[in-house]
């Protein structure tokens, strides 16, 4: 175990993280689960803010081990086994896929889709290949100590590694649809969305979904869950077309196609960081340097 990691990211923290990005309480039951999801994906939460000092220095202790030297993550786990197990995989989940997204700012998003999207993915993979009735993504590990909305919610989560990557959209979907089937079970429904090809695999379908701020009306977890999972499937349109997210060029100093372009204007939803910004990352790329975590401002830490 890397005791100084183990030092950063206690049980205590990593339990605080699993609550600070759920949009409900554990055993809460919520009628409006539309409005849970607004919270969830656009809220500034004050829960969210008050963690980023806490969960920072290990997130800088990360960015400096590089790819080739990263701890066993179940090190910082208790045994699989344990009930203990799903919420705490839920809080490292948290601070290597949305603790980045939430707090990088400037030139340090290159850490983002450069640097921990990877590692995040990777123990996502990690708790998949675990035996079914193992998996912190299992309703069974969750349904003793938790409401069906919140291992929606969490479920989710879990998956959000697989859908932020550029390199794993077929597992994406496959996760995606796994967590549709729990709810279509559950409710002895089918997802329309199944019957709509047009709108679930349209390019446009994410910045439109995105920039709608949610569902629309009062929902039950039926309408919103099928809604967050819509928001899940129509990451993988660009995918298709151009094998990457254009929006991601600027801050991976990648060039940008005539098409990809299009699709941005199209969008109109994506807007380009500051010339300086996309400047030092280039000029740091072309280096084969990283600018240290933090050079992008860190406030409040």
């Amino acid at each position: 175990m890397d005791a100084d990691l183990h030092a950063l990211l206690p049980p205590s923290l990593l339990q605080q993280a699993a609550e600070s990005w759920m949009a409900i309480t554990r055993t809460e039951e919520v009628p409006d689960f539309g409005k849970a999801v607004k919270k969830m994906l656009f809220s500034d939460d004050d829960k969210v803010s008050a963690i980023r000092p806490k969960v920072w220095p290990a997130l800088e202790y990360i960015s400096k081990l590089g790819p080739d030297h990263l701890p066993d993550w179940f090190s910082l786990l208790p045994p699989v086994d344990n009930p203990d197990f799903p919420t705490q995989a839920l809080g490292l989940t948290m601070v290597l896929d949305q603790a980045p997204r939430n707090f990088f700012q400037g030139i340090d998003q290159r850490w983002v889709g450069g640097y921990f999207d990877d590692i995040s993915l990777g123990f996502a993979r990690s708790l998949q290949k675990l035996t079914p009735d193992l998996r912190p993504t299992s309703w069974n590990r969750w349904k003793d100590t938790a409401s069906f909305e919140y291992f929606i919610f969490a479920r989710m989560s879990f998956g959000t590694p697989f859908v932020h990557n550029e390199h794993a959209s077929e597992e994406a979907m496959a996760f995606t649809d796994e967590t549709r089937t729990y709810i279509e079970e559950r409710f002895n429904v089918r997802d329309p969305i199944r019957e709509q090809p047009e709108r679930r695999w349209d390019l446009l379908g994410f910045p439109k979904l995105i920039s709608s701020g949610g569902p629309e009306g009062e929902v039950d977890i039926v309408k919103g869950g099928f809604w967050l999972l819509e928001l899940m499937d129509v990451h993988k349109p660009p995918l298709d077309k151009f094998g990457r997210y254009p929006y991601r060029n600027w801050y991976l100093g990648r060039d940008m196609m005539a098409e990809e372009e299009a699709w941005i204007r199209d969008a109109g939803f994506f807007k380009p960081p500051p010339e300086e910004v996309c400047r030092k990352i280039r000029e740091d790329i072309e280096a084969n340097i990283w600018s240290p975590l933090g050079s992008g401002g860190n406030p409040d830490v």
